[in-house]
């Protein structure tokens, strides 16, 4: 929503024809925000935000490594899932005035485990590995040289097996839309 609102508003925060164009700094860290999707629940414990490091090698060009991490333990049965996701973006970009569009590649790995209880008691682990790729558009608006509020969307496909199956076992594959908030610190 807050994505469509800058991009709505693209021509009204260009309009101020005062606003004086604000360099992109080098180096840049934030919190992407996502929501929490129906097709993670399969896989369990997702992480739904993530660390990004933000690398503007030039006006034009960004390299976005991200990370995310979660941990879950239910107190009834002691069972626990965690989920670590590594991943990066790269885009090409263009500025006007305060305003940042840009579009490039998504990607991303994410190693789920789950620890279950079979039905006479006994724990087993369970491991997933999660691989997404996709295009990706957003823009973000800078509020001064060092923070700015941003939004993206991505077509992702994802694939998702379990490790140590029989390799015939081809595992999920599914096509999904992904959208965020961003919120940036510059330095």
């Amino acid at each position: 929503m807050i994505l469509l609102a800058i991009l709505f508003g693209y021509e009204t925060l260009n309009a101020q024809a005062n606003e004086k164009l604000i360099k992109l700094q080098p180096i840049g860290f934030g919190l992407h925000i996502e929501q929490f999707k129906w097709s993670d629940m399969e896989m369990g414990v997702v992480p739904a935000n993530k660390i990004v490091v933000t690398v503007n090698t030039s006006q034009n060009f960004r390299i976005e490594p991200e990370i995310g991490y979660n941990s879950m333990k239910d107190k009834n049965s002691d069972l626990s899932d965690k989920s670590i996701h590594l991943g990066c973006s790269l885009f090409l970009m263009g500025q006007r005035n305060n305003t940042n569009i840009y579009g490039g590649l998504k990607f991303g790995n994410t190693t789920h485990k789950d620890e279950t209880e079979d039905w006479q008691g006994e724990k087993k682990d369970k491991t997933l590995k999660i691989f997404s790729i996709g295009p990706a558009i957003g823009c973000e608006y800078l509020f001064g040289a060092h923070f700015s509020l941003g939004g993206d969307i991505s077509l992702k496909y994802t694939s998702c097996k379990e490790q140590d199956t029989d390799p015939e076992d081809e595992g999920q594959h599914y096509l999904s839309t992904d959208t965020g908030l961003i919120l940036r610190f510059y330095f």
